[in-house]
């Protein structure tokens, strides 16, 4: 059972780490996307277009790195609870960093949603992929000083 337990964690971790390394990539974009399109409309003449790619090509991007992201992270979710079960007896413990995983988990797949079905695009579901990796990043922040389930050390 421990070899099973381990297993389920070594594949929980890099595919937790990996989606948030994507989804960083998407918030660095989608901050560029938000300077860049306030540039065009507050003065134009300083717009970086020489330097950045286009508005558009910029929300592709946020788009297609969070439908990478997104399995990645939903994968790893699941597995983290599967680990869980089988190492505590309990999927879910609602441990605050698990909660807050979840939390950002529901932004991203609204985002997904918005985009998908409603036609979100441009400045909206920028401003929505960026909260959802705020929510990535009080995460971190939570795993590494206030979790009890998943301690790391950082704030013990």
């Amino acid at each position: 059972m421990e070899n099973a337990n381990n297993g389920l964690l070594w594949f929980h971790v890099p595919l937790i780490c990996l989606s948030y390394l994507l989804l960083l990539a998407a918030s660095l974009s989608g901050i560029t996307f938000i300077v860049q399109e306030r540039l065009i409309k507050t003065r134009p003449t300083l717009a970086m277009a020489w330097r950045v790619p286009p508005l558009d090509v910029l929300e592709n991007f946020i788009f297609r790195t969070v439908c990478w992201a997104f399995p990645l992270l939903s994968i790893g979710i699941l597995l983290g609870g599967l680990w869980a079960k089988q190492s505590r007896g309990q999927f879910w413990g609602w441990d605050p960093s698990e909660t807050f995983a979840l939390i950002t988990w529901g932004i991203y797949a609204g985002y997904l949603g918005m985009r998908g079905v409603v036609g979100w695009r441009g400045r909206k579901s920028t401003y929505l992929a960026l909260t959802g990796f705020a929510l990535v990043l009080i995460s971190l922040l939570i795993l590494l000083f206030y979790s009890p389930l998943h301690q790391t050390g950082g704030g013990r």
